[in-house]
């Protein structure tokens, strides 16, 4: 995430958390930074400097006017005025670390070679909540490769809790005895 997308990202979420709409503008974001993922095409012709700035904003109010809060819309239209809407996702990367931070909310991912039931998914998150003191939201992957156990990512940490992480870290701490 470039210095750029944390400011503006962070200028948005102090913005919905003084107006008490974090909820509103964190749908409408994802909405908006989704929308330029799955449709590059559409990205790159807004951000053309070739169409006029005013069609260019007629295309977001006609794209997003109806479906996201009025501040989401206006701070698409300053990136846009910038060309800089493809920020929009490191925008929403840093617009959820605050409110998550705000709301004592630890995104965490699990990987693991099969999918966790229910009982593994829950067990998981009151260990987590429970040694970091905050609730924890999980996303869940399936990597085949990982044999036995589970590899947890959150705050830029890995833990690797496989059958292969663990003799990785026992064939470490023989070599070093």
């Amino acid at each position: 995430m470039t210095a750029a997308e944390k400011e503006y990202g962070g200028a948005l979420y102090a913005l919905a958390a003084e107006e008490h709409c974090e909820d509103a503008v964190l749908e409408g974001l994802t909405l908006a930074a989704d929308a330029f993922r799955e449709t590059p095409g559409y990205l790159k012709l807004v951000q053309n400097p070739a169409v006029p700035r005013e069609e260019r904003l007629a295309m977001l109010d006609e794209a997003f006017g109806a479906g996201v809060h009025v501040y989401v819309l206006n701070f698409l239209k300053i990136l846009c005025g910038k060309s800089a809407l493809g920020m929009a996702a490191g925008c929403l990367q840093e617009y959820k670390a605050l409110l998550y931070e705000a709301r004592g909310i630890l995104s965490v991912q699990a990987v693991s070679a099969v999918p966790l039931d229910e009982a593994q998914r829950r067990a998981l998150c009151d260990s987590l909540a429970q040694k970091t003191g905050r609730t924890i939201l999980l996303e869940t992957a399936v990597d085949p490769s990982v044999l036995g156990g589970v590899k947890l990512r959150y705050e830029g940490l890995e833990l690797d809790g496989t059958a292969a992480g663990r003799l990785a870290a026992l064939r470490r701490a023989l070599t070093q005895a």
